[in-house]
């Protein structure tokens, strides 16, 4: 069970070392991390699969995530046959849209799978944003 932890926490580690900096200034490469099966839902407005979210997500404008804290949980019951499991993420920070100064709070839940095509990697299957 402890290096099913410390897995989690190093991917957990660098999927918000990714996500947050490319939502904020590459947005075409949050794609990659979504499944046509995607179950996402951005404050109230819920979209199914990558393509959906992505055409949303060039609609909004420019951002800025500060994350003040996160913290991540391995879901074992979810354990594929590499030994992978998945991970439940939750987020909260703020974040500022635009020219607009003033900072929002944020929470943002993610559900990880891992990638049955590709080993290590995982893709989002559920993100929900408040």
């Amino acid at each position: 069970m402890e290096n099913i932890i410390s897995i989690t926490e190093k991917s957990t580690e660098q999927f918000i070392q990714f996500f947050y900096p490319s939502y904020d200034t590459q947005r075409q490469n949050l794609g990659n991390l979504y499944r046509d099966s995607s179950a996402i839902l951005w404050n109230g407005n819920a979209f199914s699969g990558a393509q959906q979210y992505s055409e949303f997500l060039g609609r909004l404008p420019l951002s800025h995530h500060e994350i003040d804290v996160y913290d991540c949980h391995p879901l074992p019951a979810t354990m594929n046959a590499q030994g992978a499991c998945s991970i439940l993420i939750n987020t909260s920070g703020t974040v500022k849209y635009g020219d607009n100064p003033a900072k929002r709070h944020f929470a943002q839940t993610f559900i990880l799978m891992p990638d049955e095509k590709q080993a290590g990697n995982y893709y989002v299957q559920s993100d929900n944003f408040r």
